[in-house]
């Protein structure tokens, strides 16, 4: 279950990949999303490797911590004009299915 969210995260990085802004639209919709989300990517890292070395609750609530601040710092992409239709609703089923997912992370 712990390899399906980290797919799904990925997965909502191809989204972003394949479906970014143009230039002319207001940020959150920059084609520098890498960029825009390092910080949260890097705490979904670091939480992961603390967790795996020491599986606690505490760890297992800043990994889900971490994971939730991502996913909130996502949200904003999923208003980028370039994505719709069938993309706007993967894009949006694909985020609801992690944000449901989180307790079953750990």
């Amino acid at each position: 279950m712990k390899n399906a969210q980290f797919r799904l995260v990925f997965v909502l990085f191809g989204f972003l990949v394949l479906f970014s802004c143009k230039k002319e639209d207001v940020a959150p919709c920059s084609g520098a999303w890498a960029t825009e989300l390092s910080n949260e990517l890097s705490a979904i890292g670091t939480a992961v490797s603390i967790y795996s070395m020491d599986p606690s609750d505490a760890n297992c609530n800043m990994l889900k911590g971490a994971y939730e601040d991502y996913l909130d710092a996502l949200r904003p992409y999923g208003n980028c004009s370039t994505l719709t239709g069938t993309s706007r609703s993967d894009w949006q089923e694909a985020l609801a299915d992690a944000e449901s997912s989180i307790d079953d992370i750990c």
